[in-house]
This record gives structure tokens, C-alpha cells and sequence, in this order.
């Protein structure tokens, strides 16, 4: 049998196939290849009582915070409110999907408490290229992002607080995780959920995970900009093929920065995002 691993918890293995769930033990040989984590597709076989895992099947990309693999979709979540919208992380997310391999999609949820500012986002997003969703507290159909993640894993990400495990209720029609109200003193959630899970949706598979209110980026690939993670930017040409879209001349980014062809809160983003892997760089020797 062929399965998914959806819950790794104390060197047990919940896996998920044809839409059941089997606890899987796995032998030495397995864990001396590669350490299982959510995501990641097995081969089972019942020996006697037990399950047992007899192969890892290749992976598709592979995460470290959170530890998952074979993701299809990075999914954003972001609240418009209660907390603030957070255009650094929700960028630096984006890039993070990139450079993984996977399609970054923001769903801005709490869009009622400001449906002008939660449009205006929206609408920024998609015009970059960047598939978006709006969510309300109170809404109850979500058809066409259910339609848009069919056969999918999708991994959810976003910061305490912005309504991850309420969103998946919401999707789900089932109270399957507990959510937590804002700490006042802090203007973020309290965590809820504790450990990376993947939950069968009824057409898609979601990983919700823990909140986090930071994000490091790993090393760029060999060859690699950070401007290519921004397509924004692709569209415009610059007088030098190494621009790094800061201080050069006849840049044609910063053109478009001037002209409002692009948004100067991305633009914000790239620099800071800049910064940081400048700084990691000169850790690294």
C-alpha cells in the first residue's frame, strides 16, 4: 500500500491511504536514508499485527521549518487585522515558496474587520502574480479555494494569530482544531497548534503548523538572485545584467518603483530581505 505520512510524534508514523489512517512502524534501514517527516510518501505492508514502512518514495522538496516534504502549495495565511497585516513576513513567505519549489497563495483572512484595505491587497498581489483568496470570520463557503487546491498538499504558514486553525475549520466544517484567542499584552495569537499534521480536507491534503513570527532564509542556489524570487521585477530591464536593483544606474526596477509600477512596500521587502542574506552570507566564512 501507498500512503502519506501525516503525523510524526514520538517515533510513531501516522500515515494516510485511501482514506484511512495507519499507525506504520518503520524499520533501521528506512530511518538510516532519510528522517520521515510530514508529507512524505511511503510503501506499507502488514506483517503480522503491525504495519510496517518498506519504502520512501523520492521527494519532491523538502522543508526544514516546518519539516515537511513534497509540498505543492505554500500557503500564506495573513490577517488584515488583529494582528496587522505583516508585509515583510508575508514577502519573505513568498520567497520562501520560491525557493522551495512551490506556488506561494495568500489567503488574507479577517477581510470584514477592513474589506477596502483587504481588497486593495488583493487585488496588488494578483497583478504581481500571486494567486489570493479573501476569508471572513463568519464565512462558510470556501468552493473555489477548495476547487484551486484539489488533489494538492498544501502547507499552511503564517504568524500566531492570523487564523490558521480557524481558517481550516472553516474549510473543513469541523471544529478538528482549537484556536486561540489574541494576547492583548503581546498584539499576536497564543500558539494552538503544537506539531506539523496533515489533515485530509476532502479533496486536498492541509498541513497546519505551528505559528511563527520569524522566518530565515537558506542560501540562494548557485546562480540565483534574490530578484528572481520577486517577478515583479523580471519584467524590467537594467542597463547591467548583475543590478542588484539598489544603487546601479538605468535600473530598470527602480524605474518602475518611481512610476508605481511597482509596489513600494515589496520593493521595502527586497531591500530588508537583501540585507538579511548579506548578513548570513558573512556568517557563513
Amino acid at each position: 500500500m501507498q500512503g502519506i505520512i501525516s503525523r510524526v510524534a514520538g517515533g510513531v508514523f501516522i500515515a494516510i491511504s485511501s482514506g484511512n489512517k495507519y499507525r506504520l512502524h518503520s524499520p533501521g534501514k528506512i530511518k538510516s536514508r532519510s528522517k520521515l517527516v510530514v508529507g512524505d510518501r511511503v510503501i506499507f505492508e502488514k506483517e503480522g499485527e503491525d504495519y510496517v514502512i518498506k519504502d520512501m518514495l523520492p521527494r519532491k522538496n523538502t522543508f526544514e521549518r516546518p519539516q515537511a516534504a513534497n509540498i505543492d502549495i505554500f500557503l500564506i495565511v495573513a490577517s488584515i487585522k488583529e494582528p496587522d497585516f505583516d508585509a515583510i513576513l508575508t514577502d519573505k513567505m513568498t520567497v520562501y515558496s520560491y525557493m522551495s519549489n512551490t506556488e506561494p497563495v495568500i489567503v488574507f483572512t479577517k477581510a470584514d474587520l477592513d474589506k477596502n484595505k483587504a481588497i486593495e491587497l488583493a487585488r496588488a498581489y494578483d497583478n504581481i502574480g500571486i494567486k489570493t483568496f479573501l476569508s471572513n470570520l463568519n464565512q462558510d463557503d470556501y468552493s473555489d479555494m477548495v476547487d484551486y487546491f484539489k488533489d494538492k498538499i498544501v502547507l499552511s504558514v503564517g504568524n500566531s494569530g492570523v487564523g490558521k486553525s480557524t481558517l481550516l475549520n472553516q474549510i473543513k466544517n469541523e471544529n478538528i482544531q482549537k484556536t486561540s484567542e489574541i494576547s492583548q499584552s503581546l498584539g499576536r495569537g497564543k500558539h494552538t497548534t503544537r506539531h506539523v499534521e496533515i489533515f485530509n480536507m476532502d479533496g486536498f491534503y492541509l498541513i497546519d503548523t505551528p505559528g511563527f513570527a520569524s522566518l530565515e532564509l537558506n542560501f540562494l542556489n548557485e546562480g540565483k538572485r534574490l530578484s528572481d524570487y520577486f517577478p515583479e521585477f523580471r519584467k524590467y530591464s537594467c542597463k547591467f545584467n548583475t543590478c542588484e536593483h539598489i544603487n546601479e544606474p538605468n535600473c530598470g526596477v527602480k524605474k518602475a518603483l518611481v512610476n508605481g509600477n511597482i509596489l513600494e512596500s515589496r520593493y521595502k521587502s527586497y531591500l530588508q530581505l537583501k540585507d538579511e542574506l548579506n548578513k548570513l552570507e558573512e556568517r557563513r566564512w
